[in-house]
Parts: C-alpha cells; structure tokens; sequence
C-alpha cells in the first residue's frame, strides 16, 4: 500500500515573486521559516506568520484542522498534525497537505506519526531530489509504503506515540531546569569576583 492509495497529496500555495504585502490581508502564509522542526509542543508561531492578501483567489486553499502539514524541502521531511489552526493561514510551496481520503481507514494522526518516524524519514530522504538542498516532490511522496494496519492497532500506536511525546516534553522541562540552576550558581560564584 502507498500513501497516495489512502491519502490526497496537495502543495501548497506557490508565490512566485515572494509574499506580496498588502494593507488589507485576508490570510496568513506559513514558510519554511516559520517552522520550527525541532519544537513539538508549538512548531509553528502563528502570530508571526506574514500575511498577504488572497480575498481575490478563486481556490481556497486555507488549511483546516486534521490536516497534516509536511515540510517538502531540507533534510528532515517533519509532518505535523494541525488539531487546530487559526482562520485563513495558507502554506506556501515548500509544504505538502496531507488528508486521509474518505473511504480511507487511516487516521489522520497514525498517519503524522508515521511520517515522523525514523524509517519513513529515511526513506524520504533517500528518495529525494536536488544536489544542493534535498526535496521531496508530491509523486515521490505518493509512493511512501504505508503498512496495512487495522484501525485499532493505529489508535493504540497513536496512544503510545502521545505518551511518549508527553514523557519526553516532561524529560526536557526538567533538563532545562536543571541547568537553570547551575546557571544560577556559576551566576553567584561570578558576583563574589567583583
């Protein structure tokens, strides 16, 4: 099975000569650098999106929730799944949405996880084009193996999955804070010198 089998592929929307400024902006436009692959908790800052305005296009092409934003271009192919979005944000090319089709049985937060996952990551990048910066285009995309699991056993991976991430967030919390504290000594060993 191949991810376009269970799932429309679309990009995003393509702005040739950059984002136009506008006076009057009907939407926001996410680009690579407003994604943050490293961050799981908020990867993107929606406040600092730029925005532009699209009121005059024929297609909407705002993302909805439950989609599944993927990054086409650099080494890490990250996928995020939207549980929530605010009104009219767009993405740009350097994107790829993701939707289960309706007669599909995948969800679509399996499906994010799955992206995510070392292997498929891999995989993308070995399937990639471009010899200065790794991209991934939408038929390449298409042709992801995607294994035949029942709807049950996706829901208990994604149950683990979110266990994880939480277990992991909690790890990094303390981690910082732990060396909030030696910041804090070496800051006071610092005031004794002056």
């Amino acid at each position: 099975m191949k991810l376009g089998e269970i799932a429309d592929i679309r990009s995003g929307r393509t702005f040739k000569n950059g984002i136009p400024e506008s006076d009057a902006p009907s939407h926001s436009v996410i680009q690579l650098r407003d994604f943050d692959k490293d961050e799981d908790q908020r990867p993107i800052k929606w406040e600092q999106l730029n925005k532009t305005d699209l009121s005059n296009s024929k297609v909407d092409s705002s993302l909805q929730v439950d989609d599944i934003l993927i990054v086409a271009k650099g080494p890490i192919k990250k996928a995020i799944y939207l549980s929530s979005v605010p009104k009219n944000i767009v993405a740009n090319q350097h994107f790829f949405i993701i939707n289960a089709k309706a007669d599909s049985t995948f969800s679509q937060q399996f499906l994010a996880y799955y992206l995510n996952s070392s292997e498929a990551q891999r995989w993308m990048l070995d399937n990639s084009g471009g010899s200065y910066q790794s991209t991934l285009s939408k038929k390449i995309l298409s042709e992801l193996p995607i294994p035949n699991i029942s709807e049950s056993k996706q829901k208990l991976i994604v149950e683990a999955a979110d266990s994880v991430r939480t277990e992991i967030q909690l790890h990094q919390l303390l981690i910082k804070s732990r060396q909030q504290e030696m910041d804090a000594v070496f800051g006071n060993l610092w005031k004794t010198l002056a």
